[in-house]
C-alpha cells in the first residue's frame, strides 16, 4: 500500500525521472516525465486497459454472453481487508465454482462455458463493497466436443445460484478459519467470526444475472474501465483542495451503492478509502475459466470451429502501442512533429530526482 501511494503520488513528476521526445529534424523538443504504471494509477490505465481489451476481444468467442454479478455482504468487509488475497481466492473459487457446477448440469445446460471474472471491491463512493462480474457465455462444450447453447432466456436461477454460491465461499473461509489461515481484525475472535459465517449462512445475498447480450465485447468494455487506474477516474473529480476532496458519483442502488450526486471527503478519508483497494502485488484480478482459462487454449479454438469461426493463432496479434492509441483517439498529432509530421523519438533520459538535461545535452545526441 506505501509503495502504490509512492508511486501515485511520483508518477509523471522529476521523482520518478524522465527522458526527452524530440522531432528527428531538430523542430520540437518536450520534457516527458516518467509514468509509475502502477495499475491503480489513473494517469497511467489508458494504454494498458487498451491492451488488455484488445487481447481479450480477439479471445472471445462470438456468441452471447450473460454478466452476472456475485456480491458478498458487508458484514464481511473487516474479514477481507485483513486477508485480501486469500478473500479473493475464495471468492473467485466459490463464484466460479458454483456458475461451473450448475451449468455443468444437464437441467440447465450440461457442457463447459467460458467464464471471466474480475473482482472490484470498491463502491461509487469509494466505500468497501467486495464483488465479481463474471461474463459467462451462454453456451458450451460438452464432453462430446459439441457446442451447446442456453435454451431458456435465462442462464440459471437466481436464487439456486446465490445458495450454492453462498455456500461454496461460507465452506471455504471456515475451512480457512480452521486452518488458521485467516488473520482477524483485533475487534473479532474467531467464535465471534464463526458465529457470524454462520449467521450469514440463512441471510439473502446480492446476485443478479443480467439480460443476456449478443456478444460479449459490449461487457468486456464495461470491465476494462474498472481494471485499470484504481477505483475513480480523473474526469469524476469536481475539485482538490488540501483540506477536502470532493467528486462526482452517480446514482445507485443495492448493498455499498449511494444517492448519486456529488461526495465530499476529507484527504485523509479519501486517501484512506482509495488506498484500501489497492490489490496486494502479484495478485491477478481478472481471471479466466472454463473455455477461457488461459491453459484451455485447443478446447477454445473447438469451441470456434463448432460456430464457424478462425482458431486463434500461436501468438495473438501485436498490441497498440502508444502511437495507434494515439490515432484511434483523434490525437495523431500528439506522437508526431508539428512541423514535418515526423513522428517523434525518445532520447535523453535522465535518473529519478534529476532535472530534466540542458540543450547542450540535446545537441550533443544529434537531434
Amino acid at each position: 500500500m506505501w509503495h502504490a501511494a509512492n508511486m501515485l503520488r511520483g508518477c509523471r513528476t522529476a521523482a520518478l525521472g524522465g527522458h526527452i521526445v524530440s522531432c528527428p529534424n531538430g523542430h520540437q523538443h518536450r520534457v516527458a516525465y516518467n509514468s509509475c504504471r502502477h495499475r491503480s494509477c489513473p494517469q497511467c490505465a489508458l494504454l494498458p486497459r487498451e491492451k488488455w481489451l484488445h487481447g481479450w476481444q480477439t479471445r472471445l468467442l462470438d456468441c452471447p454472453h450473460y454478466h452476472v454479478v456475485l456480491t458478498t455482504p458487508h458484514e464481511l468487509n473487516s474479514l477481507w481487508r485483513y486477508n485480501r488475497k486469500r478473500f479473493a481466492e475464495t471468492l473467485f473459487a466459490a463464484a466460479t465454482g458454483a456458475l461451473t457446477q450448475l451449468l455443468a448440469d444437464e437441467k440447465y445446460l450440461g457442457a463447459r462455458p467460458g467464464l471471466l471474472a474480475a473482482l472490484h471491491t470498491w463502491s461509487q463512493t469509494l466505500a468497501a463493497h467486495v464483488h465479481l462480474h463474471v461474463l459467462v457465455t451462454a453456451g458450451g462444450l460438452d464432453t462430446s466436443g459439441r457446442w451447446r447453447q442456453v435454451v431458456k432466456p435465462c442462464l440459471l436461477p437466481r436464487k439456486v445460484l446465490m445458495i450454492i454460491f453462498r455456500g461454496k465461499l461460507r465452506a471455504e473461509l471456515l475451512d480457512a478459519l480452521d486452518r488458521g489461515e485467516l488473520q482477524l481484525p483485533p475487534d473479532m475472535s474467531e467464535a465471534q467470526a464463526r458465529g457470524l459465517l454462520n449467521k450469514l449462512g440463512r441471510t439473502v445475498w446480492n446476485v443478479k444475472i443480467l439480460d443476456r447480450y449478443d456478444h460479449g465485447v459490449g461487457v468486456v468494455t464495461y470491465l476494462a474501465r474498472y481494471l485499470k487506474g484504481g477505483p475513480i477516474s480523473p474526469t469524476r473529480f469536481i475539485s482538490v483542495t488540501p483540506d477536502q476532496v470532493r467528486f462526482r458519483c452517480r446514482s445507485t442502488t443495492g448493498e455499498g451503492g449511494s444517492g448519486g450526486g456529488d461526495v465530499r471527503l476529507k484527504m485523509n478519508d479519501f486517501l484512506g478509502r482509495l488506498l484500501n483497494h489497492v490489490a496486494p502485488r502479484s495478485m491477478p484480478t481478472v481471471r479466466g475459466y472454463g473455455l477461457y482459462a488461459g491453459c484451455k487454449r485447443e478446447l477454445l479454438n473447438v469451441a470456434r470451429e463448432c460456430m464457424g469461426q478462425v482458431r486463434l493463432p500461436r501468438e495473438l496479434p501485436a498490441a497498440p502501442t502508444w502511437q495507434d492509441l494515439c490515432m484511434t483517439l483523434g490525437l495523431g498529432s500528439k506522437g508526431k512533429c508539428e512541423q514535418c509530421g515526423e513522428e517523434l523519438v525518445v532520447h535523453g533520459h535522465f535518473k529519478r530526482g534529476r532535472a530534466p538535461p540542458s540543450c547542450q545535452l540535446r545537441e550533443s545526441v544529434g537531434l
